[in-house]
């Protein structure tokens, strides 16, 4: 599989290490108004109308406004998009779901194959325990990082809220310390007892990954709108 990485920056050269221990998938590219800081032996685009040749899937960690550049090119060019940019506004989403009728198309704001397991134990957990709990997530990131709530932490939210109702009282909590990668916490609060599912992130490298396995499952699939849920479903599936 050849893959053009939309971005230049940390996770994006994250991919581009990870792919260099492959050998049955290759980067092709790297597109971006800058060039990577990380050492590249592939080209680098300014524009993804420059590229010389078109891949099989381009992964997009780019800017909201670069996802959106993403997905009209890719549904001119059929080719399979992946994008973990968070932030996403409805335009963007919008334009997502537009060239989800043309190519299939992966949008999450975490591909790590841990935290989407984490959501499908959430869901789970808010479906025996039903209405009436409260619940809590917090997430402790990096100082670096701008948007709070997280995309991560809205993802687990939505995903208990689609369980067991929006009445649920759900909180947030935001804690940001030097250079953690990442911890996400889901605490279920019943009369008398709480449950904790937490999820710690060793490396950066476990996002790249995650992204590369649902990039080969997305190549498989009919155009179409797809979630790192829809990717997991079939890990699941698989190993039953």
């Amino acid at each position: 599989m050849n893959i053009v990485v939309h971005g230049t920056g940390r996770m994006a050269g994250a991919i581009a290490e990870a792919l260099n221990t492959r050998e049955d998938h290759f980067l092709t590219a790297t597109v971006g108004p800058e060039a990577p800081a990380w050492a590249s032996a592939v080209p680098h685009y300014f524009s993804l109308d420059d590229l010389t040749s078109l891949p099989a899937l381009l992964i997009d960690f780019t800017l909201p406004n670069g996802t959106m550049a993403a997905a009209k090119w890719c549904a001119d060019n059929d080719v399979a998009l992946l994008s973990g940019v968070t932030g996403l506004s409805d335009e963007v989403i919008n334009s997502l779901q537009l060239a989800a009728k043309k190519v299939p198309v992966l949008w999450s704001p975490n591909l790590s194959l841990g935290v989407n397991l984490l959501a499908a134990l959430s869901r789970q957990a808010a479906a025996v325990l039903g209405p009436g709990i409260s619940v809590a997530i917090e997430y402790i990131h990096h100082k670096w990082k701008k948007d709070a709530p997280s995309g991560t932490a809205l993802m687990l939210g939505q995903t208990v809220a689609e369980e067991i109702g929006d009445e649920v009282a759900l909180k947030y909590a935001s804690i940001r310390e030097g250079e953690e990668i990442g911890v996400h916490t889901v605490s279920f609060t019943m009369d008398g007892e709480q449950i904790d599912l937490v999820h710690r992130a060793h490396d950066r490298s476990i996002y790249a990954l995650g992204a590369l396995s649902a990039g080969e499952w997305l190549i498989g699939q009919v155009p179409g709108m797809y979630s790192a849920a829809d990717w997991l479903a079939d890990r699941l599936s698989a190993s039953i």
